[in-house]
């Protein structure tokens, strides 16, 4: 019997699809799309997960294990092997908050905004707690390719947040990591011993299948408040990031320049979106919904490069020595302006993921790297000049770039150049974008002409990030990973990938 049938007849139709239709959504990300999935498989439970892998992996398949699907790095995506891609977006328990002891277990499905809507009212928050795209985000996926954003000014990216793993092995096994891994323990400590955790972390999902993530819980702060600024210049933004970082106090610190600010306002819908507004109103406050209100989207000025923090404190005295110690690091570098964007971002930290299509309907696409504040200015500059060197095709083609600049604690500055170009959108796409907002954009002609030459522009910023010294998250099958290591790392990490895959099929092709 074919495989495809053996799974099907072992599995049923709840567990394995075989519908070409569904195979080809799955064997897509954001950007492009891999070759087809022989199957998809959707573990209920974390022993039928255990029993695909026990399966699938004696029989030569593939093994690609997906969460919220949100890759732009081919994350995920099948090679030209037998394949299966295992969605985990059922494993969504969340199977215990210890106040106690301050660590949270949950499954590999369940999303960031699940897991900080289960966290009301109990005080706590995980340190690091989502990406924008949380409320399709998995835990899971975050750990497997690592994620920045929500309280990562303060407490660095998800790496800071796991205290330990459970990775599902090539024979379905369970590995358990750090103080989980001992007899009669808990995951409460990731330091008992060497950091087997570590090993899996931005692994990409190439040396197992996560199947639970336990995440330390800190105390949430009673105090809030929130700062923007404006500024003419690049010197000028990215000094005054760097300073607001190593201030040490905010727990969001991030920006646009004005390319991606004009893109921002465009598809924001700040003030005229009564959701937004609502949500500030209930959060916040009347009055911090009033002055929403009346600065609709002409708080920042054309051309513009902009700053938006966040603060939490425990007391009001705290929060307004806090925000002092901001305006202070920026200095007279930038003009504060209205703070709608980072009011809105904490009012409703986790939206519909519409904007990986622009503004008008056009494709969406970032590439990434994160540098120490010194080389912040020369990487910038240096993707200025690749970018000017295809100024003409890129008008040509329409193809826009901005950028997104971020915090990762104290010490890592990520840039972010962000692609749009017309071109029809995939199945992904309309799946994954609400059906109201797909209404309301354009679905462009297809060019893969262009998105060949977008693909292009990716490759040339990331090697541009390279050469500067950045590193990466979201590895996938996109960055390098053994060009840039030294012979002596890459050894160990070989040892360890033929210990724990073998025959080399959890997800072939990653950490290229």
């Amino acid at each position: 019997m074919e495989w495809r049938s053996q799974l099907l007849e072992k599995f049923g139709t709840e567990q394995c699809l075989l519908d070409d239709a569904e195979r080809a959504f799955y064997s897509q990300d954001v950007f492009t799309h891999g070759h087809l999935a022989g199957a998809v498989l959707r573990p209920q439970s974390i022993a039928d997960l255990q029993a695909h892998v026990q399966t699938l992996y004696p029989a030569g398949v593939a093994i690609h294990a997906r969460g919220g699907g949100l890759s732009y790095t081919d994350g995920y995506l099948p090679g030209g092997e037998p394949a299966v891609v295992l969605d985990l977006q059922r494993l969504d328990q969340i199977e215990h908050i210890d106040a106690q002891d301050r660590y949270v277990v949950v499954q590999a499905g369940v999303t960031w905004h699940a897991l900080h809507q289960a966290l009301q009212g109990t005080g706590m928050r995980t340190p690091f707690w989502g990406p924008l795209s949380g409320l399709h985000a998995t835990v899971g996926g975050a750990a497997s390719q690592l994620s920045t954003f929500l309280g990562s000014a303060r407490f660095g990216s998800i790496v800071d947040s796991v205290l330990g793993l459970e990775v599902v092995c090539h024979d379905g096994q369970m590995l358990r990591t750090g103080s989980w891994a001992m007899p009669n323990s808990a995951p409460f400590m990731r330091e008992a011993g060497p950091d087997l955790t570590g090993l899996f972390l931005g692994d990409a999902g190439a040396l197992g299948v996560k199947a639970r993530i336990a995440l330390k819980l800190v105390r949430s702060l009673s105090e809030l408040g929130t700062l923007s600024f404006e500024c003419a210049t690049a010197d000028d933004y990215l000094a005054s990031q760097s300073a607001v970082m190593r201030a040490g106090v905010c727990s969001e610190c991030f920006g646009f320049d004005p390319v991606l600010a004009d893109v921002r306002m465009q598809r924001a819908a700040l003030a005229s979106d009564v959701s937004a507004l609502s949500q500030v109103v209930k959060k916040q406050g009347l009055w911090e919904g009033v002055k929403l209100a009346a600065s609709g989207r002409n708080f920042l000025s054309k051309g513009s490069y902009s700053l938006h923090c966040t603060v939490e404190a425990d007391s009001k005295t705290e929060l307004v020595d806090k925000l002092a110690k901001v305006r202070a690091a920026v200095g007279v570098r930038m003009k504060e302006v209205e703070n709608s964007i980072p009011k809105v971002l904490v009012s409703m930290p986790f939206t519909p993921p519409n904007s990986i299509l622009g503004p008008l309907g056009e494709r969406w696409v970032p590439v990434h790297g994160i540098v120490p504040h010194s080389r912040a200015n020369a990487a910038f500059a240096a993707l200025q000049t690749f970018f000017a060197q295809h100024a003409q095709a890129m008008t040509s083609d329409r193809v826009r770039v901005g950028y997104l600049f971020t915090a990762v604690g104290e010490r890592g500055f990520l840039i972010e150049p962000v692609f749009y170009w017309p071109d029809a959108q995939q199945a992904f796409h309309q799946r994954v974008v609400e059906a109201a907002h797909l209404k309301r954009v354009q679905n462009f002609p297809e060019d893969l002409r262009v998105r060949d030459f977008v693909a292009m522009l990716k490759r040339g910023a990331a090697d541009v990030l390279a050469n500067a010294g950045a590193v990466h998250f979201q590895l996938g099958k996109f960055y390098n990973y053994r060009a840039v290591r030294d012979a002596t790392s890459l050894a160990l990490f070989d040892a360890i990938k033929a210990h724990l895959d073998p025959a080399g099929l959890f997800n072939p092709g990653a950490l290229r």
